[in-house]
C-alpha cells in the first residue's frame, strides 16, 4: 500500500464528511420529526454515494489497492447522479400531482440512466477522456459531472415552480441549500489535486460543503414537514 499525497488524504478524509452527512439526515429524520420514505431513500442514497466517495479517492485514485481505479471513479460519480435523481423524484412526490407526476418521474429515471451509462463509458480503461465543460488548465467538468449538474439544477426548479406551496419558514433554508451547492459546484470546477496556497484543497472542500448542504437539505425539510404537521404525502 502506497502512502497517499496531502490532497489524496485531504479528499479522503472529508468524503467521510459526506458519509456522516447521509447519516445523520437518516438518523434526525426518525428521530426529530418523520418524513415521508422517498426521503428517506434519497438519505440512504446520500450514505452511499459517502462511502463511494471515501472509496475513490482512498483506493481508486491514487491508491489503487482495491480494484481498478476507473471502477472507484465510476461508483463514486454514478451514486451522485443516482442522489440526484433520488431527490427529483422526491420533489415530484411533494408537490406534483397526475399526470404530471409520472411522466416526470419517468423522464428523469431516463434522465438519470442515460448519465450513468454516458458515465460508465468515459470511465472505462482505453476511453480517451475529454471535459464536455472545459475550464482549461484549472480543471472541468467530465460528461458524468455535467449531468450530476444538470439533474441538481433541475431539483432546484421543481422547488422553485412550487414555491408558492413552500411554508414561508422554510423559503431561506432553500436559499441556503441552493447557494451551498451553488458554491459547491464552483469548487468543483478544479481538479481534485488542486490545492490553492497554502492549504485551500479545493475538491476537499467541496466534500465539506455538500455535506453542510445535505444537512440543510434536511433542515429545509424538517421545517416544511412540520409546518404541515406531519410529513408531505
Amino acid at each position: 500500500m502506497t502512502e497517499l499525497p496531502a490532497y489524496g488524504l485531504a479528499n479522503t478524509t472529508t468524503g467521510f464528511a459526506t458519509l456522516f452527512a447521509g447519516i445523520a439526515c437518516l438518523v434526525l429524520a426518525r428521530l426529530v420529526h418523520p418524513h415521508p420514505a422517498r426521503w428517506r431513500f434519497a438519505y440512504w442514497m446520500i450514505v452511499m454515494t459517502g462511502v463511494f466517495t471515501v472509496t475513490l479517492h482512498g483506493f481508486g485514485e491514487t491508491n489503487p489497492v482495491f480494484g481498478p481505479p476507473w471502477f472507484w471513479r465510476f461508483l463514486d460519480t454514478g451514486s451522485n447522479i443516482v442522489v440526484a435523481w433520488a431527490i427529483a423524484l422526491a420533489v415530484l412526490g411533494d408537490y406534483y400531482e397526475e399526470p404530471l407526476r409520472p411522466r416526470a418521474a419517468a423522464a428523469l429515471t431516463a434522465a438519470m440512466a442515460v448519465g450513468v451509462a454516458w458515465h460508465f463509458r468515459d470511465s472505462l480503461p482505453g476511453v480517451e477522456r475529454s471535459y464536455l465543460v472545459p475550464l482549461g488548465a484549472w480543471g472541468g467538468f467530465y460528461p458524468g459531472e455535467s449531468c450530476l449538474i444538470a439533474l441538481s439544477w433541475v431539483v432546484v426548479a421543481l422547488f422553485v415552480a412550487r414555491r408558492d406551496r413552500i411554508p414561508a419558514a422554510a423559503k431561506p433554508l432553500l436559499l441556503l441549500v441552493t447557494g451551498l451547492f451553488l458554491f459547491g459546484m464552483l469548487l468543483a470546477t478544479a481538479r481534485n489535486d488542486v490545492v490553492v496556497y497554502p492549504f485551500l484543497a479545493l475538491h476537499a472542500l467541496w466534500h465539506l460543503v455538500g455535506a453542510f448542504a445535505f444537512v440543510a437539505l434536511w433542515a429545509f425539510n424538517h421545517v416544511r414537514f412540520a409546518a404541515s404537521a406531519g410529513p408531505l404525502r
